[in-house]
């Protein structure tokens, strides 16, 4: 019962490291983007227009569902 235990409990942890890594890996990747756009000159929406968007999807997949 004990090595189970042990077995879930790594393997949880395997995965909230996993998760964690891949949030990290996708902000530092979004603000890179993000950086270099305006570096370049591209108009960069603010982030509550980027919110409004998907709370707008929201909306749309709640009414196509």
């Amino acid at each position: 019962m004990r090595r189970l235990v042990r077995l879930i409990a790594a393997s949880l942890r395997k995965l909230c490291i996993a998760v964690l890594r891949a949030i990290i890996t996708g902000l530092v990747f979004i603000s890179f983007t993000m950086v270099m756009l305006h570096y370049l000159g591209v108009s960069v929406p603010a982030p509550s227009e980027l919110l409004d968007k998907f709370e707008d999807l929201g909306r749309l997949a709640r009414i196509l569902s």
